[in-house]
């Protein structure tokens, strides 16, 4: 009987084999949507776990060693068996639950509040929302359709683009009056509420000021936090118009300027290729599209991805 202590983890196997594949840790990176960080701390740990060397360096590039060839060839054929394995299991599954994944932010602000037209509609289900910002593996069976905002490429997936999205600055109706605020310049002398994923300076570039992107005040790893903040007076955030929308229409937001930008990732529903015809993922699928189906682009002038 194999000693199952001296098997490695299934997710360091599987930046293996992606790194075995690309010759890179960049590669690896790009393909599992993880960090060049993570990828390379998972390889380290994974050659001091088994004391044996898998690559060596070969200019900015990764070589395998005789032996890491070997194991990646044999890891690489284990890999495809448990996923064919798990293609097969929940191809039979009764899909009384259907389990959907996507960011925190798209959770609180736009799928929670329509959730319950669907759920009224198909009470047969029972729907498991899987709010995170780590993206869940569907390949792997941990969710069953997943919302996700890229660029599209998800190897091995089925995936259908649902929304595009723009960014604008919003605030709240009391901050706009405090500050007298109607030309962009005074943004530069504002609280800018922002995050390390989306930046202000591509919209000040479209608003037509030259300026930096800022480097002080409140940052946040969440939009839905944000713009939380930006609704209680704290400040103007860089919103994104797929969460700002329903505060903009109860009155919590307001634009204070019409110029948005088009953002250069767009919201995607995703599932296994085997489940695309399940009942359950069908019908969530379409109600979800017919959902997006009423979203316009925001008011006043748009610029695309990219031309700033």
């Amino acid at each position: 009987m194999t000693d199952s202590r001296r098997t490695p983890p299934l997710g360091s196997l599987r930046v293996f084999v992606a790194a075995a594949r690309s010759q890179s840790v960049t590669g690896a990176a790009a393909e599992l949507h993880l960090t060049h960080g993570a990828v390379s701390h998972q390889l380290r740990q994974l050659q001091d776990d088994l004391g044996v060397a898998l690559f060596r360096r070969h200019g900015r590039g990764l070589k395998l060693t005789t032996q890491g060839a070997v194991y990646a060839e044999q890891v690489a054929r284990a890999l495809a068996e448990i996923g064919k394995a798990t293609e097969q299991l929940l191809a039979t599954r009764d899909y009384r639950l259907l389990r959907v994944s996507c960011m925190p932010s798209f959770a609180a602000r736009w799928l929670l509040p329509r959730l319950g037209t669907f759920i009224s509609h198909h009470r047969e289900l029972d729907v498991e929302v899987q709010s995170s910002a780590r993206l869940a593996d569907i390949k792997g069976g941990e969710a069953d359709v997943a919302l996700r905002f890229g660029h599209g490429r998800y190897p091995g997936l089925s995936c259908r683009l649902l929304m595009k999205d723009w960014y604008y600055p919003a605030c709240s109706p009391e901050f706009i009056a405090r500050h007298a605020l109607i030309e962009p310049a005074q943004l530069i002398d504002l609280p800018l509420l922002r995050s390390n994923d989306e930046l202000w300076q591509p919209w000040f570039t479209a608003a037509g000021l030259l300026v930096d992107e800022p480097q002080r005040g409140a940052v946040f790893d969440d939009s839905n936090l944000m713009l939380m903040a930006a609704a209680a007076g704290q400040g103007v955030a860089l919103a994104r118009h797929t969460l700002a929308l329903d505060g903009l229409a109860s009155g919590a937001l307001r634009r204070p300027f019409q110029v948005a930008v088009e953002s250069p990732l767009s919201y995607y529903f995703v599932c296994r290729p085997a489940d695309e015809q399940q009942s359950a993922v069908v019908a969530f699928r379409d109600w979800l599209f017919a959902e997006a189906a009423s979203y316009r682009p925001p008011d006043g002038e748009l610029v695309p991805s990219g031309q700033r």
